[in-house]
C-alpha cells in the first residue's frame, strides 16, 4: 500500500524556486533536481 503524501504549498514553492535556481546555473540541472525530489517523495510514500 502506498501512503498519501500531502505537500504544503510552501514546500511546493520552495521546490519551484530551487528548480529555477538550478536551471539558471545550467540547463537541465533543474530537471535532475526534480528527479531527485520525485525519487525521495516516492521512497517516503512507500516506506513512511
Amino acid at each position: 500500500m502506498v501512503a498519501e503524501l500531502i505537500v504544503a504549498p510552501e514546500a511546493e514553492q520552495d521546490v519551484a524556486e530551487a528548480y529555477a535556481w538550478y536551471e539558471g546555473r545550467r540547463t537541465g540541472l533543474g530537471e535532475g533536481f526534480l528527479s531527485c525530489v520525485d525519487a525521495c517523495i516516492e521512497a517516503i510514500r512507500r516506506t513512511p
